[in-house]
């Protein structure tokens, strides 16, 4: 790749330079400035570093002649049970207070009929143990509202399928059973049921329907509900992601002498006697070089296969690797005249819904809660993952597609509207893959570089926020190893409940005995479908 031959380039030399400052460059760099090393991060956006977690310009609306100024953000609002390494992050660098949820409502509509359930401490109840947990929703009178009698015919299909989530682990065994859609998942539910829970699926990957396979659907419903009830839990940041989580880890880098510098796009990586040099350009043209014996790539996958691509030193071997494809998704707030009534913090919106989700932001921030306090309004914010025609709409069309499914679910906002926005992901979220032998680890194949993000290969059934910390500790660790620095522990998510366990444990002798590999028997029912 040619470089501006009227650029300036000057050398610098750094012990470790991180490449994307998004939640796992920088926990690489918080960790390794935690033990004494310093390390250079750097990003593209000059304003707001964080990747999927950054903050943005705020939000101004005048109202009843007084104007309120809220922040924005891309939308990640908590942190889930199995999230250890997050939350032992978040505890090592930051004086951030998670609050918990006290309950994620579920709202299902078809036609014109919409129906509500607190489904997260229904989940979470004590009654039925995992994996079974999901049918404490029995014992909840709005769940008859939300089902049919003809839908306890799919109690065999929903056995068989709670038996493949606890006896196939797709990322330990790192079967990917590419092509396999996630509507396998589904073969012998009835209509009504796999429509909602394909609506949890999207939720859980983040995606539309087309771009969830089989293996991320068991992988998501894994971590984060069917082994174990309390992975269910949440608890929320205390402000925007950006002033709870990104703020205060830059401030602890920054503390601990390392340095974030952003508006530097990095356009390859050379090698030379040893070490490696790190080539960037910054908004104004201007080209640097970075000397360093470690890099640590940080980035989302196709940013990270564009960067390996363009290097003379890594891209043959390249060749075989799979990088997953980013997705785009886009975010709604509305600003409503009055509030919807008392309830909980936010939840699902599946069936005829266009958005996925949903949280009420004046139950979660102070910035939100006092415009409710003062002027009886609300904001609502809503995440649309798909399809690619509703992502296609301008934004004026998605915000009134979106505030009259809102009107739908709650009818007393109709005609209340005060003030939209939206935000759109510009196709860096990771179309998640399981990942295997073809998928870049953290111990990539060249010397002195290590890689981390949600992508990225690691013994960890983690995913999202907390695979993007683990790998970005895990990284961290291999360069603070080599400087004969003391590691920092790499937690594991709490093992399944007892029952998971043991039927786990049967399923998978059962797959022993009859010694035909899960991948034979899924793709021939496949093909019988």
């Amino acid at each position: 790749m040619s470089e501006n031959t009227h650029s300036q380039e000057q050398d610098d030399l750094f012990p470790v330079v991180v490449i994307g400052a998004g939640l796992a460059g920088l926990a690489a760099a918080v960790h390794l400035a935690g033990r004494g090393v310093e390390p250079l991060v750097l990003d593209a956006d000059s304003l707001w570093p964080g990747g999927r977690l950054s903050g943005g310009k705020p939000d101004i609306i005048e109202h009843e002649g007084q104007e309120w100024t809220f922040r924005t953000e891309h939308s990640v609002h908590g942190v889930w049970g199995g999230y250890v390494n997050l939350r032992a992050t978040i505890e090592r660098f930051t004086d951030t207070k998670l609050q918990l949820s006290y309950g994620e409502d579920w709202v299902n509509r078809w036609g014109k009929h919409v129906r509500y359930m607190e489904a997260g401490n229904a989940v979470r109840s004590k009654y039925i143990p995992a994996p079974f947990h999901y049918l404490n929703l029995l014992f909840n009178p709005n769940i008859w509202a939300n089902i049919a009698p003809w839908d306890f015919l799919s109690l065999p299909g929903l056995l068989l399928s709670i038996m493949l989530t606890v006896g196939f682990d797709p990322i330990a065994e790192e079967r990917t059973l590419d092509g396999l859609p996630m509507s396998l998942f589904f073969r012998g539910w009835t209509p009504n049921l796999r429509a909602t829970f394909t609506g949890l699926a999207v939720n859980l990957l983040a995606a539309p329907v087309e771009d969830i396979d089989l293996t991320g659907l068991i992988a998501g419903l894994r971590f984060y509900t069917m082994l174990r009830r309390d992975a269910w839990q949440l608890h929320f940041f205390p402000a925007d992601s950006h002033t709870s989580l990104i703020q205060p880890l830059i401030d602890s880098i920054d503390a601990h002498d390392g340095y974030v510098m952003g508006g530097m796009t990095v356009t390859r990586l050379d090698r030379s006697e040893g070490s490696w040099q790190v080539v960037a350009t910054a908004g104004t043209g201007e080209v640097r070089r970075f000397h360093t014996r470690h890099v640590i790539i940080a980035t989302d996958a196709p940013g990270a296969e564009r960067l390996l691509a363009a290097s003379k030193a890594t891209a043959n071997d390249i060749d075989d690797m799979i990088f997953p494809r980013g997705l785009r998704n886009a975010v709604v707030h509305l600003w409503y005249k009055t509030a919807p009534p008392e309830g909980v913090m936010g939840g699902m919106l599946t069936g005829d819904f266009l958005p996925d989700n949903f949280f009420w932001l004046h139950r979660l921030y102070d910035d939100f809660r006092e415009w409710h306090e003062a002027t009886g309004g609300s904001a609502i914010e809503l995440h649309v993952y798909g399809p690619k025609d509703v992502l296609d709409l301008p934004d004026h069309n998605l915000m009134a597609a979106c505030a009259t499914d809102v009107a739908r679910a709650w009818p007393n906002l109709k005609g209340q509207i005060l003030h939209g926005t939206v935000r759109r992901n510009s196709g860096v979220q990771t179309r998640y893959r399981v990942p295997d032998a073809r998928t870049l680890a953290v111990e990539t194949p060249w010397e002195g570089v290590h890689a981390c993000g949600d992508w990225v290969r690691y013994n960890t059934p983690s995913l999202w926020m907390e695979h993007s910390t683990t790998t970005g500790i895990a990284a961290a660790n291999a360069v603070l190893s080599d400087l004969g620095r003391e590691p920092y522990p790499v937690l594991y998510p709490p093992e399944p409940e007892l029952l998971a366990r043991v039927l786990g444990s049967i399923v998978r002798l059962g797959r022993r005995v009859l010694g035909k590999p899960i991948t034979t028997a899924l793709r021939a029912v496949r093909r019988g479908g």
